[in-house]
């Protein structure tokens, strides 16, 4: 019984986290502006969307969290978390790779496209970039240089794949801005995330698989 009940575990773990294949990203409004969050149903995290600090340097942005009120409830996303957005809106990370069509990743990558507001391109593509400051690396500490990498990714909407993640090194300079890169920024309070009906139908399944054991181990 012991071994049924951590299988069971086991199997809603793996249902309720899978490789970005039901992820839903929904935006939502705040005092920063219209369609300024958005929340990843994997995760729980919510974001803000990049459009909020696109174009900043990235200490300016800094400065805002620890001094703005409307910042206050925002830190910095670290690396990890970054990748992990990436990963469950089905986006192949890294040198992972993208040369197969999964609807369920196809989906998860268009919702991510509508929710956060990219940088659109010529041809009907988006890219979505960001600074990552966690990862900082201090080239001159003394006077306050630091190279800065960025993550971000590209959606095409006429692609039968989701696109590639990525990061990216910037110049060694501790402000560095680009008009087409924001900063990765989430909510210091986490959702408790939804679990889908599958993952519900396995839980369940699994529950009733232990009492139908213990029905039996009782009646012996």
């Amino acid at each position: 019984m012991r071994n049924l009940l951590a299988a069971a575990c086991v199997a809603s773990v793996a249902t309720l986290t899978p490789f970005g294949a039901h992820a839903q990203f929904s935006a939502s409004d705040s005092a920063l502006g219209a369609h300024s969050l958005v929340t990843d149903s994997v995760s729980g995290l919510t974001w803000l969307n990049l459009d909020v600090t696109l174009g900043q340097t990235f200490n300016s942005v800094t400065h805002d969290l620890s001094v703005d009120p409307q910042f206050a409830d925002f830190r910095i996303a670290t690396r990890s978390e970054v990748v992990g957005l990436f990963y469950d809106a089905g986006f192949c990370v890294g040198h992972m790779d993208c040369g197969f069509t999964d609807p369920a990743r196809l989906a998860a990558g268009a919702s991510f496209a509508g929710a956060f507001n990219g940088v659109s391109n010529a041809n009907g593509s988006e890219t979505f970039l960001g600074y990552l400051g966690d990862s900082a690396y201090p080239i001159d500490p003394a006077h306050d240089v630091y190279g800065l990498w960025r993550a971000g990714t590209g959606y095409d909407p006429s692609s039968p794949t989701v696109s590639r993640a990525f990061d990216d090194y910037t110049s060694p300079v501790s402000s560095q801005s680009a008009s087409d890169t924001g900063t990765w920024l989430v909510a210091k309070t986490v959702v408790s995330p939804v679990p889908e009906p599958s993952a519900w139908a396995l839980m369940l399944a699994g529950l009733a698989a232990v009492a139908l054991v213990i029905k039996r181990r009782t009646a012996v």
